[in-house]
């Protein structure tokens, strides 16, 4: 995969180490920053980043109370 900001679900699945099928559901749930162009899914690798990122914190400041 070249270095770029912008995945396809079959290079964010790769990325994630998960199933397409789950990636695609979670973009059309809205759980991954998605959007449909021309009918297929980009996912920001950046974003996504962002996401687990922000989501860690807030575990690890559930945990701290």
């Amino acid at each position: 995969m070249a270095d770029t900001d912008i995945m396809t679900i079959e290079q964010a699945a790769e990325y994630l180490q998960l199933n397409k099928q789950t990636v695609a559901r979670m973009a059309r749930r809205g759980d991954l920053p998605a959007v449909k162009v021309g009918g297929t899914w980009r996912i920001s690798k950046s974003l996504l980043m962002a996401r687990f990122e922000a989501k860690e914190d807030a575990e690890r400041k559930e945990v701290q109370r």
